[in-house]
Parts: C-alpha cells; sequence; structure tokens
C-alpha cells in the first residue's frame, strides 16, 4: 500500500513548492505556503514511500527554482522571505528524516525476530 503512495505524496510536495514559490514574496503569501507545507508534511504519514518522498519533491523543486536562470535572474531572491522558503525546506526535510521507521521498530522486524533459535 505504501509504495502505491509515493508518486501521489512526491507530486504533493512538487504542487506544494511551486505554490509556495508562487506567493512567497507577500507576507500573506509565505505565512499561507507556509501553512499549508506543514500541513502537507505532517497529514502524510512518516515512512519511506510515504513522507520522505514528499519532502524530496518539495526540496528538490525549491532546489531547482532557487538556481539562478539564463537571464541572471532567481525565483527564490536573497531576501528574508528566500531565505525563509529555504529554511522552510530544510524543516521539512529535516522532519521527515527524523520520523523515519527505525530498523529495530515493530514495522521493520521479520516473523523469527524474537525467537529462540532451535539448538
Amino acid at each position: 500500500m505504501g509504495l502505491r503512495l509515493a508518486p501521489v505524496t512526491l507530486l504533493a510536495g512538487i504542487g506544494t513548492a511551486v505554490g509556495t514559490v508562487a506567493v512567497y514574496q507577500w507576507w500573506w503569501g509565505l505565512l499561507l505556503a507556509a501553512a499549508a507545507t506543514l500541513l502537507v508534511l505532517f497529514a502524510t504519514p512518516p515512512g519511506w514511500t510515504t513522507r520522505l518522498p514528499m519532502a524530496v519533491g518539495f526540496d528538490g523543486t525549491i532546489a531547482l527554482l532557487a538556481v539562478p536562470r539564463g537571464a541572471g535572474d532567481y525565483l527564490v531572491g536573497s531576501t528574508g522571505a528566500g531565505y525563509a522558503v529555504l529554511g522552510l525546506a530544510l524543516v521539512v526535510l529535516l522532519v521527515a528524516i527524523a520520523t523515519l521507521p527505525r530498523p529495530g521498530s515493530a514495522t521493520s522486524r521479520r516473523p523469527s525476530d524474537g525467537k529462540a533459535l532451535a539448538e
């Protein structure tokens, strides 16, 4: 089930990043974009195939849009609001990594874990 959600969450991350870059120049747009991004982030269940693709889609799109264009302009400028968008991207990635399931958790155990070996 989780693997089927990966493309959906990836597209959700890309969509929120494009929306964030579109409205971040206005103070109300930056607040709205941050709220929408965090809402999508925390509405997505934590995991390798759910929250992590959302964060990769968001951060990858922000990184791509922060690179200078051929004419020398930027979509994410070096202003306070631009740095807030880059900080938001860092927060999204850190939350996604921090909430990944641990290797020893119940969701990653094999059926034979915890059983005594027959001697």
